[in-house]
């Protein structure tokens, strides 16, 4: 029998039945967002953004006015990834020196240090990621091979480019954090110019944020809500919703998505992903 639910929803409802995990309702769907703080006057600031959204997550906005330097401490018990959003400065891992220019990911082979410095007369305003290693991530990262002894620092705009059916064919899409370097995390960006949007669908197999970057100025649906969707601030796709973003005529879309799957068979998800040999300029 043929099914009239559209594409995108009719695989997140058949990824729920078979994987156990739970479908939302439309009524009461709240969207939380919460905008990144301005900076401090010198130093650094650490404040928790999206406190409790997602279990075992840790989100953390780290504002560096230079010359000030932040230093991160080695751990064995979470695996810490960074998105330098704005500011130029440079990223210390394992004796290594990275330069680095806004719009960067960066992320230190678990249990290393990691330091990140602001150049002089620069504010580098980044988010840090901080997920809990799991017994399931554990029994899974001797498979996990690549990055787990290398430190992994990539601008975004050099990070590989997709497709998906869900967007338009003029958007570019990229992955910033592959499968496999962090367990059960993934992450990419999507950019285009209004009117555009990225059609409604779900995916009840995974928790996922969005980050505006600069000149983001859409909104994201999520069942019966609406909400509007600046640069640097944080959302939160709640679980199961059926929800899409879109941008208006004149505007800009960008944004990084943060996938956090709640079991590892619920990457199959990333199949939906077509790697494409060369983007296209929004």
């Amino acid at each position: 029998m043929k099914s009239h639910l559209p594409r995108t929803k009719l695989l997140g409802c058949l990824a729920a039945v078979l994987l156990g995990l739970p479908t939302r309702s439309a009524a009461g769907t709240q969207i939380p967002l919460e905008k990144l703080a301005g900076p401090p006057a010198a130093g650094f600031a650490v404040h928790e953004v999206m406190a409790g959204e997602v279990p075992g997550v840790i989100t953390e906005q780290v504002t560096i006015v230079g010359p000030a330097r932040f230093s991160q401490p080695a751990t064995s018990d979470e695996n810490i990834v960074w998105f330098l959003l704005r500011g130029r400065g440079t990223v210390l891992m394992q004796d290594q020196t990275f330069p680095f220019a806004e719009e960067t990911i960066a992320r230190a082979p678990l249990g290393a240090p990691c330091e990140i410095a602001a150049a002089p007369g620069e504010t580098v305003v980044a988010v840090r990621i901080r997920k809990k290693l799991t017994a399931e991530d554990r029994a899974d990262l001797p498979r996990l091979t690549l990055f787990q002894t290398t430190p992994y620092v990539q601008p975004f705009r050099s990070c590989p480019a997709y497709g998906e059916a869900i967007k338009s064919a003029r958007t570019v899409s990229r992955t910033l954090l592959p499968q496999d370097i962090v367990p059960r995390m993934a992450a990419g960006t999507v950019e285009t110019t209004g009117p555009d949007r990225v059609l409604r669908h779900q995916h009840p197999m995974l928790e996922q944020y969005f980050i505006g970057l600069a000149g983001n100025d859409a909104a994201v649906t999520a069942d019966d809500q609406r909400v509007d969707f600046p640069e640097l601030s944080v959302l939160h796709i709640p679980l199961g919703s059926m929800h899409g973003a879109e941008v208006a005529a004149g505007k800009k879309l960008y944004y990084i998505w943060l996938d956090f799957f709640l079991t590892k068979e619920g990457q199959v998800w990333l199949k939906t992903h077509r790697p494409v040999t060369e983007a296209k300029a929004p």
